[in-house]
């Protein structure tokens, strides 16, 4: 394995000529649902596989890169993958999106103990009030509330933390499967 500034580059060879190999490759990835991204036939190709929505290494989206090179009357084949940039910054936004909608829980949280202690009107407290007037029952249900949301986003960035923990090191789960589907189809 070599390693690239993005990934570590798999290799494998085949018996197969390079004509034969690609072949085989490029009926793999389009059976994978991988969509091409560029080719020069028997040389290289680089597709797009997985999905924004995909949070394990198979099916987060990311680009993987196959080049052909003769080798004998075989081929060599080298490839990596790379998480796709849409994929990261969608996770990053959402990340970003999740901490200040959590900010301003808090906000909302402190504002309305400070209400529900001392009953005085503060920046929130349009939520609990009855009617305009001081609802002790009221500043109780938003403050559970907001807790509970709250409880939840936190949730939320640790989940994404763990995929993004979890997807990183393991980018070069679909790279493996085709290499070790193309070694059967041309052993046989």
């Amino acid at each position: 394995m070599k390693s690239t500034s993005d990934s570590f580059m798999l290799e494998s060879t085949t018996s197969c000529p390079i004509e034969q190999t690609y072949i085989i490759l490029k009926k793999i990835l389009l059976n994978s649902n991988c969509k091409i991204i560029s080719e020069n036939p028997s040389q290289h190709i680089c597709v797009s596989q997985g999905s924004l929505r995909g949070i394990l290494p198979m099916s987060a989206k990311k680009v993987v890169t196959f080049n052909l090179f003769n080798k004998g009357s075989g081929t060599k084949l080298e490839t990596f993958s790379r998480i796709s940039t849409d994929w990261k910054n969608l996770t990053l936004l959402g990340s970003i999106i999740t901490a200040i909608l959590m900010g301003i829980f808090i906000w909302i949280l402190i504002d309305m103990n400070s209400y529900f202690e001392t009953a005085r009107p503060v920046f929130w407290a349009w939520l609990a009030q009855m009617y305009g007037s001081y609802d002790s029952g009221g500043a109780m249900f938003i403050i559970r509330l907001i807790q509970s949301l709250t409880i939840f986003l936190v949730f939320t960035i640790v989940f994404e933390i763990i995929i993004v923990i979890y997807v990183y090191p393991r980018k070069d789960a679909f790279s493996r499967q085709v290499l070790e589907k193309i070694k059967k189809r041309t052993l046989t």
